[in-house]
């Protein structure tokens, strides 16, 4: 757990939303804190757009467009990040994603789950540290020939801020995938409990009623967890929506700006001054990092929302068996219950509910960024 609290600390430290039950911190001093980050942010932000008008003169007018509309989106999105931490010490909540967390292992555990999912908690938050570093550490070698007066101090403003961003949506990713192994755990304890009454349907009664009683206990559990998981789902997405719905924008400018930049640079440049692989670069390691992280987003809220829907399948199942063992304890009311459950409950990756985080989001973004493509590439920039 040390990691979870090393990761978590820095991303505190840059002003990120997302942390653990700590009580040496209070809210008013971390509230504090982090609007001293959105001043410093603010500072260098106004340090940088000193230098836009040298940024814009200094290469192709076209290209110090994209990057000056990058440079406002990174920042945008840091304040963002920054803004939603303030909201969230500023309204105080009662418990934080970790507390979500932990009542629902704490369930799990009376199920007699043999695997903790929370082992893999340190892990996938080193992940998500390595993920950003990388990212980070990429951008700046890409540009790293290009680095003078002029636009070195925008250039460590942007890798500051693509840092901050990946990290954030690093550990976005970390607890949606923690959500998704416990809704997991709910499919599979109620194949076990399928199985097992496919197994005793013949024993005697005495066995029987022993069986049925763990099942009552178990759909009941399952039903605590089931709240616990919505709960964890909502805590996310109140406490990444702001960030989130800037970033999602971000990732989309990237994706169509970038890609016409890479269109632009090999030919249109190139006629004009020559092929120079240091504009190739800088594009393709950001188109790479933002696609990698939006299909894992929507991958992992494609993934919740099937693995929901396999939870109601065996629930269905599970009913329709009308065993010995329901007919004794009347359990196909709490089943039936459980089902309302889910459904009035549902557990979905949002943004401030504009859109939900599936495969259906994916394929209308890339749909957007092919069709604002063509119309770019309709533009005859040579005039």
């Amino acid at each position: 757990m040390r990691a979870v609290a090393l990761v978590i600390c820095l991303h505190n430290l840059f002003g990120g939303p997302l942390g653990n039950d700590d009580r040496r911190l209070k809210a008013s001093y971390m509230f504090m804190y982090t609007t001293a980050i959105i001043a410093l942010s603010a500072a260098l932000f106004t340090l940088c757009m000193f230098d836009v008008r040298k940024m814009l003169y200094q290469r192709d007018l076209v290209l110090s467009v994209i990057d000056l509309l990058m440079l406002l989106g990174i920042a945008a999105t840091v304040f963002a990040i920054q803004l939603s931490t303030v909201m969230k010490y500023l309204y105080k909540p009662k418990e934080s994603i970790f507390q979500c967390l932990e009542d629902i292992d704490g369930h799990l555990y009376t199920m007699n789950m043999r695997r903790d999912p929370a082992q893999s908690l340190s892990a996938n938050c080193v992940v998500g540290f390595v993920g950003a570093t990388i990212i980070s550490l990429g951008y700046l070698l890409a540009n790293v020939l290009r680095i003078n007066r002029t636009n070195g101090f925008v250039l460590g403003f942007k890798v500051y801020g693509l840092f901050v961003v990946f990290l954030m949506h690093g550990l976005f990713l970390v607890f949606s995938n923690q959500i998704r192994q416990r809704i997991r755990y709910m499919a599979k304890h109620l194949e076990k409990m399928i199985a097992t009454t496919n197994r005793h349907n013949d024993q005697p009664t005495t066995v029987t009623e022993y069986v049925s009683m763990r099942f009552c206990r178990d759909i009941k559990s399952l039903a605590t967890v089931q709240m616990q998981c919505f709960r964890a789902v909502s805590r996310l997405n109140e406490e990444c929506g702001l960030s989130n719905i800037t970033m999602f924008g971000m990732f989309f400018y990237v994706l169509t700006a970038k890609s016409f930049q890479l269109f632009y640079v090999c030919s249109i440049e190139f006629k004009q001054h020559g092929f120079q692989y240091t504009h190739i670069l800088e594009p393709i390691v950001l188109i790479m990092a933002v696609f990698l992280y939006f299909s894992a987003a929507t991958y992992l809220g494609e993934l919740v929302l099937r693995e929901t829907q396999l939870v109601i399948n065996n629930l269905h199942k599970f009913e329709s068996m009308h065993s010995i063992i329901q007919q004794k304890m009347n359990q196909s009311e709490l089943v039936e219950q459980l089902g309302n459950q889910i459904v009035h409950q549902p557990i979905c990756f949002t943004v401030m509910n504009f859109f939900q985080i599936d495969f259906k989001f994916f394929h209308l973004v890339m749909a957007s960024v092919g069709t604002y493509l063509i119309i770019l590439l309709q533009f005859d920039f040579q005039n």
